[in-house]
């Protein structure tokens, strides 16, 4: 007989489905969770494994492998959310689908955090280091390879060539940097990609360039350079990147002999630069006479070639007038005059339109007011000639305020205009109207530009025999200290050294 009893629980529930027991909807949850939860960690454990067996992933096949990966994990989230969570409120479903992309985003997030660093560059511990980082397909239509293989040639041919090189390497493949901004203007990035490589590898030059292919086939590369402005501070023109001017590829790469040529022409370029970066070091190092003789072969060379390259020849005559004029300090009579109108005429020659034609222009005020001391190389009364500096002051109260010259041209401008109106005070031509002060506390005020450091102290110096021609020995005392403490030229300061004991 059937038991009516209502204490009776049904087998079933109302709407015929089975019953489950809140035990086994908690499982499939955790199971669900855990199994969400193994997919997103195989993404990066998958990829940290394959980095840390091989090299370091580039960001392009690195962000493809978690686009696929992404990819996968919709699918499945998607079909356990329509299978799991059909009956469940919108809600619900939309809180699966938000914890399973903080699911994803974190293994993301430790992908990205425990990635392991890319090998170290190979670091060169030489004073004439040359690296070269490749050379950049404009368009695309370039074999990646090949230019590998012309850059690794290049640096291998170069580094027999360049006496003054102490080591030449090839980082293409290695390093990637932007060299397409080459092209344009705008080179923020590449700057400061190559800035930062050039401290890791200790590279004094770097060389890159840009490869073009018209529509008959022909390849033509424009080479270029970068230099360290801690380098060259003299030169601020042939710091940062360069372009040279393009030089074609005769019969394409395929050509040994086309690539023979390339590399020998690119070399003699990268060369005469190496030659004109050990020239000016060795002029701040105090010898000036075999800096002379460097230049000169560079202007020889010129002559008798030429031929193009990444240095212009009015700035090698610019610095063959400053080492000339160097090395007319330590003489005096007629061998002084000489080498000081041999640096007149290198001035000369540079036409104004020239890009170091402002910079002649200062250049050549300086050479006038040093042959304007004549023979006691002095400012004593009776000893300078007065038209020659009063001109010289003009021309450097236009050049000071020019805005075509740099930061650094007007700076030294200014410190030169202080130096001449105090030579002319100090012979007594004229009287003391605070133009000194005014130029010292210009230079003060200056930005702090590279290059700079030596002409701000000149310009203490100036302020400190201004002080002690209106009597404040004091000041003059706390100037030529300050002027000491702050100069980088020996020579220079043993001058101010004994300045200060008188």
């Amino acid at each position: 007989m059937p038991d009516h009893s209502p204490e009776r629980a049904p087998d079933h529930a109302p709407d015929g489905a089975p019953s489950q027991a809140p035990d086994g909807g908690h499982r499939a949850s955790l199971w669900l969770w855990s199994l969400l939860g193994l997919f997103a960690a195989c993404v990066p454990c998958a990829l940290l494994v394959v980095e840390k067996l091989g090299s370091a992933l580039s960001p392009v096949p690195l962000v493809l492998a978690i686009l696929a990966a992404l990819a996968g994990y919709v699918l499945a989230v998607r079909t356990v959310v329509g299978e799991r969570f059909r009956q469940h409120p919108r809600r619900s479903r939309i809180l699966v689908w938000s914890a399973a992309a903080g699911l994803f985003l974190g293994s993301v997030a430790v992908l990205l955090t425990f990635r392991p660093p890319p090998p170290p560059l190979t670091r060169m511990s030489g004073a004439r280091d040359v690296a070269v980082v490749g050379f950049a397909a404009e368009g695309g239509r370039q074999d990646r390879q090949v230019l590998d293989d012309v850059a690794a040639a290049f640096a291998h041919d170069t580094a027999a060539r360049i006496p003054t090189a102490t080591a030449v390497r090839s980082y293409a493949g290695e390093v990637s940097l932007p060299l397409a901004q080459l092209a344009g203007t705008r080179r923020g990035a590449l700057e400061g990609k190559t800035a930062r490589f050039a401290d890791e590898t200790n590279a004094e030059i770097v060389v890159g360039g840009l490869v073009s292919e018209d529509q008959a086939g022909q390849t033509t590369l424009r080479p270029a350079v970068y230099v360290r402005a801690d380098q060259i501070p003299d030169s601020p023109e042939l710091t940062g990147w360069f372009l040279g001017a393009p030089v074609l590829v005769a019969r394409g790469w395929e050509s040994a002999r086309a690539r023979a040529q390339l590399v020998g022409e690119l070399t003699g370029w990268i060369g005469a630069l190496a030659r004109f970066v050990d020239a000016l070091d060795t002029w701040r190092n105090g010898s000036p006479t075999e800096a002379g003789r460097i230049l000169a072969g560079l202007l020889d060379a010129e002559r008798q070639d030429g031929v193009g390259g990444f240095v212009p020849p009015d700035l090698v005559r610019l610095f063959h007038g400053h080492v000339l004029e160097d090395q007319a300090s330590g003489e005096s009579g007629p061998a002084r005059e000489k080498l000081l109108a041999a640096a007149r005429g290198d001035y000369l020659a540079i036409g104004r339109d020239s890009p170091a034609g402002r910079r002649a222009a200062l250049s050549l005020q300086g050479n006038t007011y040093r042959r304007a001391l004549g023979p006691t190389h002095s400012c004593k009364p009776g000893t300078v000639r007065d038209t020659d500096l009063a001109q010289v002051s003009r021309a450097l109260r236009t050049l000071a305020a020019d805005p075509g010259v740099t930061e650094l041209g007007r700076i030294k401008a200014t410190v030169n205009l202080a130096q001449v109106e105090q030579s002319r005070i100090t012979a007594g031509l004229v009287k003391d109207d605070g133009t000194v002060a005014r130029a010292v506390a210009s230079v003060r005020a200056a930005p702090d530009v590279t290059g700079s450091a030596d002409l701000r102290a000149f310009a203490e110096s100036v302020a400190a025999v201004n002080a002690a021609g209106r009597g404040d020995l004091a000041e003059a005392i706390e100037r030529i200290r300050h002027a000491i403490a702050h100069g980088q030229d020996p020579v220079q300061r043993a001058v101010w050294h004994g300045l200060l004991a008188s």
